[in-house]
């Protein structure tokens, strides 16, 4: 086995080489052209450490991948279109005068008009200056680009941002002025099982919590009005018809109303869950949990009962979520029902 391995590995090699081998050069003479670049900021031909796939002649066996290291910031241009049978190649002269072609320029995100490159550029230099009122430690260590104008910017903490998000976390920043309260939201939304979204749009924000059986929904509209929501998730091969539920957890009970409505979505799984807003008794209990233990949550059906188990992490990410529903109650006003914000 480890012979047949080491053949295929020196078959691939010997592939590779022989497509590098066969890249032919030629003058480079852009005048009248329009200019490309390897974008530099790629997070895909970062983490790939190479650049999408090439072609050293105009027919499919030719695959060769640009090493990441060599080509960026290459400039480039389109030379002229070259047909084989049914086949189109874009043919590429790139600044060292090699050539390559492509099947698609439409579809290769990694090689970008320098035009639109520069402005690219410019963007990417203003997420490099951002700074959060007051908070000091925290400063832009990288930016790397995906396609469609999406950034992800990484601060000094390892925290990583798209730019979205922190537009809509640079405008919360107006309204909670105290830094160790946007402290609070940063560190929160910086955990692994808690997401935060932003709709420029609609200037709507969202904080989630992801947790298998209790999830926390934080939405907040124009930076004025907040509502938080509670919801509880029972799955099962058939559905049991959840009427209420119980919170366990060493003697220490929560009891749902009765008679509860749930809504349900079939698939190979049956879910079944319930939706509301976020209240005092549930903070209460919520917050008197050990969050070094696991606690049990069961689902009280017509069919049968069903239960599942909240582990201590899921139940420290829940009181993370409460802390900052507090917090934010400083700064904005609770929404009274679901109508208020959508």
């Amino acid at each position: 086995m480890k012979k047949i391995l080491c053949y295929l590995m020196l078959v691939l090699t010997c592939i590779s080489f022989d497509s590098l081998g066969a890249v032919k050069k030629e003058k480079y003479n852009p005048e009248g052209k329009e200019v490309y670049i390897f974008n530099e900021y790629d997070s895909s031909a970062i983490g790939r450490k190479v650049y999408g796939g090439l072609y050293t002649s105009p027919n499919i066996y030719s695959l060769y991948y640009p090493p990441y290291k060599k080509y960026k910031g290459m400039e480039g241009y389109l030379d002229k279109e070259v047909k084989v049978g049914r086949d189109t190649y874009q043919k590429i002269i790139l600044k060292n005068g090699e050539v390559f072609y492509l099947s698609d320029l439409k579809y290769y995100d990694e090689f970008e008009s320098l035009k639109n490159y520069k402005k690219r550029l410019e963007q990417i230099e203003k997420f490099k200056n951002i700074k959060f009122p007051n908070i000091d430690e925290l400063s832009v260590t990288e930016v790397v680009t995906e396609p469609k104008d999406i950034f992800i910017i990484t601060f000094s903490n390892g925290q990583k941002l798209y730019n979205k998000q922190l537009e809509g976390l640079l405008q919360l920043s107006k309204k909670i002025t105290d830094a160790n309260d946007f402290r609070q939201l940063l560190n929160a939304i910086n955990t692994k099982n808690i997401h935060f979204s932003y709709d420029p749009i609609d200037n709507l924000a969202k904080i989630k919590l992801d947790s298998d059986y209790l999830k926390i929904y934080i939405s907040i509209l124009k930076e004025r009005v907040y509502l938080t929501t509670v919801q509880v998730i029972c799955s099962s091969y058939d559905g049991i018809s959840v009427k209420n539920f119980k919170i366990y957890q060493s003697g220490n009970t929560y009891n749902s109303p009765s008679d509860l409505t749930f809504k349900r979505e079939y698939g190979s799984y049956v879910y079944e869950w319930y939706n509301f807003i976020l209240n005092n008794e549930f903070i209460s209990y919520i917050n008197s949990l050990d969050d070094t233990q696991d606690a049990i949550i069961r689902f009280y059906g017509l069919k049968r009962n069903s239960d599942d188990n909240i582990d201590s992490k899921s139940i420290s990410e829940i009181k993370n979520m409460l802390a900052l529903n507090k917090t934010l109650a400083k700064y904005l006003e609770f929404a009274n029902d679901n109508e208020t914000i959508k």
